[in-house]
């Protein structure tokens, strides 16, 4: 019997739209306080997310509420909740538990929309989802019951994109290529008229490199990527956007560049003005990396500050 408790993404998107299924087995279970969660028959999701009060199959989340240990066995979720049929059956559960009243608040549903409630084929609520797409119900007449929810009317089509503001990057002060001493963050804003799947920003490293990064988000709106860069040159980005029904959205193209540590006041070039500023601070010492006079981090404006500028004097880094 496999036991799983994590607060994980248990699959991330390594490129947009690349999805992989994860296959979940009847022996596997889920452990969600005092809930576990199984699957009636192999099933695959393409993400599940587990924190210590629920647990979230794809995008319908179970957020239980029981007295007592609590199973719930998965027989069928729609993969798409937003292209339901009125009178689909969207979603099919079997819940096991001893006594008590058991409130189940699931996500997912499509906000504004009615759905029915059937206990053992009887009908014993008729809910609407919230704007968040949250539907609740109670049960307290137990033993094993089957749960099995249909859309009550027509929803409409989500051809609605997200939406991309204010895209931004802070930087580590004062700017450093050594990893250690260095961070960068880009962050933006993303809504959606339903909800956001995931926020990636496209970044090209100098050299034409491009790469995709899986943004965080803090559970609102804004959406960011913290790393550290360590290769000075020109940086190109932008953002890609999805929603729950695969409608894609990007940013304009945004640019930036990072200083080598020896172009100390960061014009392209690496000159005498950059010796100059070493040497006033000659003799100075303060944190590693406390000003871009530190070229080699060490904590002590000295000598060897002096020849990493002057092994590079010339150089024009801005253009190659």
């Amino acid at each position: 019997m496999k036991s799983l408790k994590y607060s994980f993404l248990v699959l991330l998107f390594v490129l947009i739209l690349q999805v992989k299924a994860v296959r979940i087995d009847p022996d596997t279970e889920f452990i969600v306080g005092n809930e576990t969660y199984t699957v009636q028959q192999t099933m695959y999701f393409s993400r599940i997310i587990i924190d210590d009060t629920y647990i979230v199959f794809n995008y319908t989340g179970f957020y239980v509420s029981s007295g007592n240990a609590i199973t719930i066995t998965l027989v069928n979720i729609i993969d798409d909740f937003y292209y339901a049929g009125d009178g689909e059956k969207v979603l099919e559960f079997y819940a096991s538990t001893s006594s008590g009243t058991v409130t189940f608040s699931i996500s997912g549903f499509y906000p504004g929309l009615d759905y029915i409630v059937k206990r053992s084929g009887s009908t014993i609520a008729s809910v609407t989802a919230n704007s968040s797409g949250y539907i609740y119900f109670e049960n307290s007449l137990w033993s094993t019951r089957l749960f099995e929810i249909y859309q009550d009317g027509e929803g409409p089509s989500d051809v609605t994109s997200p939406e991309i503001s204010d895209v931004n990057i802070n930087f580590f002060d004062p700017l450093d290529t050594q990893s250690s001493y260095c961070w960068e963050n880009i962050s933006c804003i993303v809504t959606d008229n339903v909800a956001v799947d995931q926020v990636f920003v496209n970044i090209t490293f100098p050299g034409n490199i491009k790469n995709n990064f899986l943004m965080s988000n803090d559970s609102s709106s804004t959406y960011y990527f913290n790393t550290s860069f360590d290769r000075y040159g020109n940086y190109t980005y932008f953002i890609l956007a999805t929603d729950t029904s695969e409608n894609l959205a990007s940013s304009s193209l945004f640019d930036f560049s990072l200083p080598p540590n020896w172009d100390i006041n960061n014009d392209g070039v690496i000159n005498v003005f950059d010796q100059v500023l070493v040497s006033n601070h000659y003799g100075e010492s303060g944190s590693s990396g406390w000003i871009r006079e530190d070229v080699d981090n060490n904590g002590e404006i000295e000598v060897f500050d002096l020849v990493l500028v002057s092994n590079n004097y010339g150089l024009d880094w801005w253009e190659g």
